[in-house]
């Protein structure tokens, strides 16, 4: 897929790395394994809205499902190459730099997104996803 890569955790605490599990006490995710942070938030996104629609020439950015469903668009702003993607909880996507994204809510859902580099206000460009809804 154009600038992102998908990947759905693997439930089990056996294995070194990005995970998660459900106990008795409840669930427990490690979202983030050996990876440099500078930038870290939690948002929610409400059926009928959307976050997003920009891109960043310098940012790397990764978003983890915690609960809910989302519909994803990518345009690689180089090629015009356009992907889409529904991500549910326990989902994890990587968004390089130069692939303009929006989320859609299908559902009541929680996102955390963490990035290597820190966050810069003018490193956003919007992008118009209206005729590809």
């Amino acid at each position: 897929m154009i600038g992102v890569s998908v990947e759905q955790l693997p439930c089990t605490k056996e294995i070194d790395g990005a995970k998660r599990w459900v106990e008795d006490r409840g669930e427990f995710v490690q979202i983030s394994y050996r990876e440099t942070i500078g930038h870290v938030a939690l948002f929610q996104i409400i059926p009928g809205f959307s976050r997003g629609s920009h891109y960043h020439e310098k940012k790397e950015e990764a978003f983890y499902v915690i609960e809910g469903k989302i519909r994803a668009l990518f345009r690689d702003m180089a090629t015009g190459e356009t992907a889409e993607q529904v991500l549910v909880k326990g989902m994890k996507i990587r968004v390089k730099p130069k692939c303009a994204h929006v989320f859609y809510g299908l559902e009541q859902t929680l996102v955390v997104e963490y990035s290597p580099q820190f966050y810069d206000k003018g490193d956003s460009y919007p992008v118009d996803f209206e005729g590809e809804t």
